[in-house]
């Protein structure tokens, strides 16, 4: 069973989020339990079109092109957030589903973890960082069309005024490398279980400061001093936005989608 959201949107049939005992424990609260999309919104419904996002209800997840025909020719499309986030820890699990769609058919599968989304949220891609979601090995090399590279782990900066640090070495991130201002820069640490199975991502956001990525329970990328442009062209912190997850071409499913909103250090 599944309902699109463009449905949800329409009519308002929402419910309350819950969590178990053990989340409330730590201070976590769901921003998908599983029945309800009261706090997203599609770029795609946005403008008009119908989401690639829809609710499983039998096994509470958000299903990305749900009943699509492979190798069909399918949008993209991101979800985001209602409310915009600061310092915080995001908890979500995916997995990757048989089915890819043209243009990329024959390419890794590919999605992200969005953050700091801001500006225009019809635009796909909107200005965020993200954290990748995609298949490649950690050692694959970066190379254009099909043979690309798409590593859950990796440094995307989407925005051409936003910057942030890391630290790399021989031109992939390592905790002891050297400092490196940019947009994007890749991560060889992290292995993706089969697919089918389900993988744990979280990101530890303190606002304009830092972030960690964990994939698996192993810490595969931080960054540091996140930047962006303001209106009469000065550098100003980036230290807000909504959370956005990508539908790229590739059929998967998303779960258990929660956040524990931290106090500013």
């Amino acid at each position: 069973m599944r309902t699109t959201l463009s449905t949800f949107l329409a009519t308002g049939l929402f419910s309350l989020f819950t969590a178990t005992a053990q989340e409330k424990e730590e201070g976590f609260i769901y921003l998908f339990d599983g029945t309800s999309l009261d706090s997203w919104t599609s770029a795609r419904v946005l403008d008009g079109g119908e989401s690639a996002f829809s609710i499983n209800k039998e096994e509470k997840t958000l299903h990305v092109y749900a009943g699509k025909e492979a190798n069909s020719k399918q949008e993209t499309d991101v979800l985001n957030t209602k409310k915009e986030y600061s310092h915080y820890i995001l908890k979500l699990e995916y997995k990757w589903l048989e089915k890819r769609f043209a243009p990329r058919t024959d390419w890794d599968r590919d999605a992200g973890l969005l953050f700091h989304v801001h500006g225009d949220l019809k635009k796909i891609w909107p200005l965020c960082l993200e954290m990748q979601i995609g298949e490649s090995p950690g050692d694959k090399p970066n190379a254009r069309g099909s043979a690309g590279r798409f590593h859950s782990g990796d440094l995307f900066v989407l925005g051409k005024d936003l910057r942030v640090d890391t630290k790399g070495k021989d031109k992939y991130f390592h905790p002891e490398g050297k400092k490196r201002t940019g947009r994007s820069y890749p991560t060889k640490l992290g292995k993706e279980k089969p697919k089918g199975e389900w993988n744990e991502m979280e990101i530890r956001v303190r606002g304009s400061e830092k972030a960690t990525f964990i994939f698996n329970g192993e810490v595969v990328h931080e960054i540091t001093n996140f930047t962006q442009k303001d209106k009469n062209g000065n550098t100003v912190p980036l230290a807000k936005g909504r959370i956005g997850l990508q539908a790229e071409w590739a059929e998967l499913m998303y779960r258990n989608i929660r956040i524990k909103e931290l106090k500013p250090e």
